[in-house]
């Protein structure tokens, strides 16, 4: 080799070597931490900043050394990704590298290129280890305020959820019957008014109500009332059609409304299915409960406006029906509309009667049977309408219970009467008089009844044995605890209790059974075929064994005819009563009656 050619050589060589240190100058001098591993990941070189970070020496750096200083919880993953890259060529992964100055863990990335021979297979890796501590706290950041973002998402969906299930449900409770599940009075409401604002609009509405649901709940308590609600709920749902609407407007009131109106003929078909749907027996809590109900039924052919027009007139049918007696239908008449117009005008009125002097008494005489003469009276209340007249019994006082006049009004009369009989007394002290009140249902159930009784037997001064309270069967049928509670006290006051109407009803015997009764008036029905009627007589001559035995007065109720008062006499009847022997009259007309009485037994 020439000379020239050596100091070629040299040349080279002194330049590579100086490219060698600088290229050494340059990698001890960058920041990351380098590395060169075999191609199975076994390090053989690592650079001074790996070592100064870790605090390992390139011995203990080389082959898996560098191991050591990864989180121990990364290390197995951090193997993972050394092997996934080997056939692939491709290393990127991250893992945290202990610190040698503080032995904290720092978050570090490594990138790794593969050394490739002539044959393209992998000799060995080149690698950097790059500190991203901060990106990745940047990262964690991010991904929790994404996490949070995320939770607050789906709290919002849920919150937007529940609130539309609120909606959804206040919707629903909007619309239905809570208890029978059924469509309300406001939805039906708006279907109405829909209907109606539709030409020619027509339909049919059916309202309807148990009768005497109260005793259910009086008797059976409410719960055994709602559960026959719902009972009588789940039949009529099986009675009306898809297309018409059910609902219930609270209490034991429901409605039908028929939106393709067939006309009257199927208004009344469906009500007679209602009707008889409802008389079936209903097992509730172990025991068969009967009811029935009323219907009221109202056209609609484009002569109403509003639906509470309509909903009026249908209830004003049910209340014709029920004067029918139960399970029956009525359809409504302008007629109707008239009388109910006239009963507002009449409930109205009937507040001031009172007070101005509208109100009177009249006085109907309860006669000895074999003399004639009177034993007793019985108060009548009468009204004389400024405008309308006398005003019939029962057309006011059926409105006096309903506007809870009837409280007021029957204890002026009891004041009147006993105001009254004791000035007969006075007058007429041989004659022995008694007087009879009647009282109603609605009375005998009010708070204080018994009290006011007692109070004005001591305001007139009045023997109690000298007044007799008069009941119909009526006062039975709801709250008969109340009621029996009521009969007892008067009683234990020394007043007597009469049941007037006596054999009307179907329960007339049990009455006399389970309640203190002191007198019983045999209705005018069976006196009035005494003589024509032979089945009457044995009735009547029946209930009169019954009160001896019972140690009953009997009163004959409705005598008009001479033929009626002589056989009553040859039945050994005591007492009678009616047209025959006196109508109701004024008082003085009643002391003109006594005083003839009187001189009639001095001659």
């Amino acid at each position: 080799m020439s000379n020239d050619s050596v100091d070629e050589l040299t040349k080279q060589l002194d330049a590579a070597l100086a490219g060698a240190r600088n290229l050494s100058i340059l990698v001890e001098g960058v920041p990351q931490l380098l590395w060169r591993s075999s191609n199975m990941g076994h390090w053989t070189w690592s650079n001074r900043q790996w070592q100064a970070f870790t605090g390992q020496t390139l011995a203990q750096s080389v082959d898996r050394g560098w191991l050591d200083a990864v989180h121990p919880d990364d290390k197995g993953r951090t193997l993972e990704a050394w092997e996934g890259a080997v056939p692939h060529g491709e290393l990127d992964t991250d893992f945290r590298v202990r610190r040698a100055s503080d032995s904290t863990y720092i978050w570090h990335r490594t990138r790794s290129s593969p050394v490739r021979n002539a044959a393209g297979q992998i000799v060995e890796w080149l690698g950097s280890t790059t500190n991203v501590d901060e990106l990745k706290s940047l990262q964690d950041r991010q991904s929790r305020l994404l996490d949070e973002l995320a939770r607050h998402a789906r709290q919002l969906e849920d919150e937007i959820a529940e609130r539309r299930r609120v909606e959804d449900q206040l919707i629903y409770e909007a619309r239905h019957d809570m208890l029978t599940r059924l469509k309300n009075r406001g939805f039906l409401l708006a279907r109405l008014r829909d209907t109606l604002g539709r030409r020619p609009g027509r339909c049919s509405v059916l309202m309807l109500d148990l009768d005497r649901f109260k005793l259910v709940n009086d008797s059976m308590g409410h719960a055994t009332g709602d559960l026959l609600l719902r009972e009588v709920a789940n039949r009529l749902t099986g009675v009306v059609r898809p297309v018409d609407i059910l609902a219930r407007f609270g209490g034991d009131e429901f409605a039908v409304l028929i939106a393709d109106d067939g006309g009257p003929s199927a208004a009344k078909a469906i009500a007679s299915r209602i009707i008889e749907v409802v008389q079936q027996p209903f097992s509730l809590d172990g025991q068969d409960v009967f009811s029935s109900c009323s219907v009221g039924i109202v056209h609609v052919s484009g002569n109403y406006v509003s639906p509470e027009a309509v909903l009026r007139d249908a209830d004003i049918a049910m209340y014709h029906a029920k004067k029918h007696g139960p399970g029956d239908f009525a359809v409504f008449t302008a007629a109707m509309h008239e009388a109910a117009v006239e009963a507002l005008h009449l409930r109205t009125d009937l507040r001031s009667a009172l007070p101005s002097g509208e109100l009177f008494v009249h006085y109907q005489p309860v006669c000895f049977a074999d003399t004639g003469r009177i034993a007793g009276l019985e108060a009548l209340v009468r009204w004389r309408h400024t405008q309308r007249g006398l005003v019939p019994p029962s057309t006011f006082v059926p409105i006096a219970e309903d506007a809870g006049l009837i409280g007021e009004i029957g204890q002026w009369v009891l004041r009147t009467a006993c105001s009254q009989l004791r000035e007969w007394q006075r007058a007429f002290p041989t004659a022995k008089l008694t007087m009879n009140v009647n009282s109603s249902a609605v009375e005998l159930r009010r708070a204080g009844f018994q009290e006011g009784v007692r109070d004005i037997l001591a305001e007139t001064g009045i023997a109690p044995e000298a007044l007799q309270i008069e009941v119909t069967e009526s006062v039975f049928l709801p709250a008969a605890e109340r009621v029996d509670l009521v009969i007892r006290n008067l009683r234990r006051l020394g007043v007597r209790v009469a049941l007037d109407d006596f054999g009307t009803g179907y329960s007339s015997l049990a009455y006399l059974e389970r309640y203190q009764i002191d007198t019983i008036k045999i209705d005018q029905t069976f006196v009035r075929g005494l003589v024509r009627r032979p089945r009457s007589l044995a009735v009547v001559e029946t209930v009169l064994r019954m009160g001896k035995a019972l140690g009953l007065t009997v009163v004959a109720e409705g005598v008009e005819e001479e033929e009626q008062l002589r056989a009553l006499q040859a039945a050994g009847c005591s007492f009678v009563q009616g047209y025959l022997l006196g109508r109701p009259m004024e008082a003085s007309a009643v002391a003109n009656v006594l005083a003839g009485q009187h001189l009639a037994s001095q001659v």
